[in-house]
């Protein structure tokens, strides 16, 4: 469902609101059981997903700050991973290269990705892949 509002951040219905606020409560409820379990880039990353529209919705403009403190927490954990000998799978790489290069091309509506601490973090993320 990535990007299916064709309104601008901030413009939204009350029963939108209200259906993204149950949507973010049930993604961040696997946000945080994911957190709990050993990292998966493939599926940290489908998490992280769907976590951007209902936050843009719920929180407007600082959704995507929220979102951008759980991709800084992604790499963290990315790089402690790497860092204590256990190195990405080829597929992971390939999700974490998919995954910066997909957002940077996707621009405007509820998640806007022109920002440029959200290019900073995906490009960031295409590097981290590398290692």
């Amino acid at each position: 469902m990535m990007f299916s509002s064709s309104r601008p951040m901030g413009h939204f219905s009350g029963p939108q609101v209200k259906m993204a606020s149950m949507t973010l409560a049930t993604i961040q409820m696997q946000l945080e059981r994911q957190k709990m379990m050993p990292v998966s880039a493939e599926t940290y990353l489908d998490i992280l997903n769907r976590l951007l529209e209902p936050l843009a919705i719920v929180q407007g403009p600082m959704g995507l700050r929220t979102w951008l403190s759980e991709v800084q927490y992604f790499m963290t954990l990315m790089k402690q991973r790497s860092f204590s000998g256990r190195p990405l799978m080829p597929r992971e790489r390939q999700v974490l290269v998919w995954y910066s290069a997909r957002w940077r091309e996707l621009r405007g509506g509820p998640c806007d990705m022109g920002r440029p601490e959200a290019q900073i973090v995906l490009i960031a993320l295409g590097e981290l892949a590398r290692f």
